[in-house]
């Protein structure tokens, strides 16, 4: 018989400097996982927040994706890179003078009202310097080979803007976005809106949808220990399923004495342990159609394991 391995959710404060993707993979080894996956990358210079679901959990990611997010930031003034943050090559560097402009310019009530004005957004342009894919490449590489690329335009939600505060170098802020918001375009709309190199130099998520850094150890603290089971991160109502029940739950018969209840946006069916999920389901809300479908089933026959808690 195989042995199961853990599954659960790590909370991991990613440090400025290394990519997510190093991030999830040194996580892999410090855990002895098969399976890392995650829930919304970090640039290499951002810090903060990622939730990493490990094991069966990575079948969760797309739920965390789609949550809004919470970052401080601080800018630095007249310096301006193409990426718009520290990584980028620079493109204007007069932070002598356009510092004291800004001080004239901006006083802190302008400053804060500027930055208020961000709620009233409804769409953005990606940033040309990004690592979205054209054609498979890049489309920072296209960019930078002086390709032409298109800005794709997305709906976003920005909800608030607070904690605005002038710095030595510039401003800082904590803004509240809906997923696939960029901080950064916002700076470099900023500075094209202002006339000022703007740069964002240090992204700190703090948020994803209602989970916070409180959780969140650092790289070298993780252990196997700090996997937190789905009761705590993605509680659901439960079914449990008899032994007779299971055959069916593999083949993706349904269970039509546990069917869902209209105010459930989903459940699990588990095992006699209520601890062992045995699938995941979706309720369709179709009296006419299908009960409910299975989004995962996680009993391997075959292997004879479940999946673990």
């Amino acid at each position: 018989m195989s042995k199961p391995y853990h599954s659960g959710f790590l909370f991991v404060y990613k440090p400025p400097g290394i990519t997510s993707s190093d991030l999830v993979l040194k996580t892999k080894r410090i855990l002895g996982q098969k399976s890392v996956g995650h829930t919304g990358t970090l640039d290499r210079f951002a810090e903060g927040l990622l939730i990493l679901p490990c094991g069966d959990y990575t079948a969760f990611s797309q739920v965390f994706l789609g949550k809004d997010k919470s970052y401080f930031a601080e800018v630095t003034v007249g310096l301006k890179t193409d990426s718009g943050d520290p990584d980028g090559v620079v493109e204007v560097d007069e932070r002598e003078n356009a510092i004291p402009r800004f001080e004239s310019d901006f006083p802190l009530l302008r400053l804060q009202e500027e930055l208020n004005h961000l709620t009233r957004l409804t769409s953005q342009k990606a940033p040309k310097i990004s690592a979205l894919k054209v054609g498979g490449k890049r489309q920072s590489d296209l960019v930078r080979e002086g390709s032409a690329v298109e800005e794709k335009e997305r709906p976003i939600v920005i909800y608030k803007v607070t904690d605005i505060e002038k710095t030595e170098f510039g401003f800082s802020f904590r803004i509240h976005v809906s997923s696939g918001t960029y901080i950064r375009k916002i700076i470099l709309d900023l500075s094209e809106k202002w006339g000022i190199p703007l740069s964002l130099q240090r992204l700190v998520r703090e948020s994803i949808g209602t989970y916070d850094l409180a959780r969140a150890k650092a790289l070298d603290q993780i252990s196997p220990k700090d996997l937190l089971p789905w009761k705590e991160i993605f509680p659901l109502p439960t079914r449990i399923a008899e032994e007779t029940e299971k055959k069916a739950v593999i083949h993706g018969g349904y269970l039509w004495d546990k069917l869902p209840k209209p105010a459930e946006n989903g459940f699990f069916i588990v095992d006699a342990d209520e601890e062992t999920i045995l699938a995941w389901c979706d309720y369709e809300g179709k009296p006419d159609h299908i009960p409910y479908r299975y989004r995962k089933v996680f009993f391997d026959p075959s292997a004879k394991i479940m999946f673990s808690k």
